[in-house]
């Protein structure tokens, strides 16, 4: 017997417009599963409750990356199926693992026989599914949630506004990782279990089942345009690259993971890996 709940955010500035189509996914998915159901959040973190509390065997985010994400933690080392419909701003982590742009086709291809088990980060109290970001990345996503903008295309081009000050303008204190025995100075990172950056630019060769650190050592504009600019040219990132299951940072008073702003409540923050965390229905055949 399969049970699907559907975890939506009603908050979201899209959900006037997703709602009917929320209703159509329904229809899609009563075809797969004896009973469907539609929770809506009411706050944030809510998502974590609502899929930790559900009987349901399979959970399914309908939103954009961070309710993804919210939603993923309340299925991490469980015995429930995830799955995610592309309803967000940029979709990163459907990009990812090879769900449908389409969330009607996505809803379509759900295949219960198909399961991948993924990965997951962790730092502090909170997981990523994707990376985590220090520094201009993190900069970045702190103005544009400071901004409040709700919609999607404005959300986008706002990402693009505030990247311009964050650049230009933005001090960056100087962070220090420890990693596999040594410790790095650093002023930006991105700390990833994910092969590509904003769902498109791959990172370099990722080490699978490890925390890939890829690190900007040297400060200013132009160490920090050095580093990423090539990734959007998709020759990687060309800043330092090191793997380990564990790392360490002091320094960092906030990042962001999987696109979401988060303030740190230490000045050690740990930074771990989990293979096998989550169970995804994958629209690829299971290995």
């Amino acid at each position: 017997m399969n049970d699907i709940l559907i975890i939506a955010n009603p908050a979201s500035g899209k959900y006037k417009i997703i709602k009917p189509l929320l209703h159509k996914i329904i229809d899609i998915l009563k075809q797969k599963a004896d009973k469907v159901e539609l929770t809506l959040t009411k706050y944030r973190g809510h998502g974590t409750i609502l899929a930790q509390a559900s009987d349901s065997n399979i959970i399914i985010a309908a939103g954009g990356d961070g309710l993804i994400n919210e939603v993923a933690k309340g299925v991490v080392n469980t015995d429930k199926l995830f799955y995610a419909l592309p309803l967000g701003t940029k979709n990163v982590f459907c990009k990812e693992y090879g769900i449908s742009s389409n969330p009607l086709h996505a809803a379509k291809l759900l295949d219960i026989n198909h399961i991948k088990q993924i990965p997951v980060g962790f730092i502090e109290n909170k997981i990523f599914l994707l990376m985590a970001g220090f520094g201009f990345d993190a900069h970045v996503v702190k103005k544009v949630e400071d901004k409040g903008v709700r919609f999607r295309l404005l959300k986008t081009l706002t990402h693009v506004i505030r990247g311009v000050p964050a650049f230009f303008f933005d001090k960056y204190p100087r962070m220090y990782a420890y990693i596999n025995g040594k410790r790095y100075g650093f002023y930006h990172g991105v700390f990833a279990v994910s092969a590509s950056y904003a769902g498109t630019y791959k990172l370099g060769n990722i080490q699978e089942g490890k925390i890939n650190a890829f690190l900007v050592e040297n400060n200013g504009r132009l160490a920090l345009f050095k580093a990423f600019a090539p990734l959007f040219f998709w020759f990687g990132f060309k800043g330092t690259h090191i793997s380990a299951e564990n790392i360490k940072i002091n320094g960092a008073a906030f990042c962001q993971l999987d696109g979401e702003y988060v303030e740190l409540q230490n000045q050690s923050t740990y930074i771990f890996i989990k293979e096998k965390a989550i169970n995804l229905i994958s629209p690829e055949k299971k290995l």
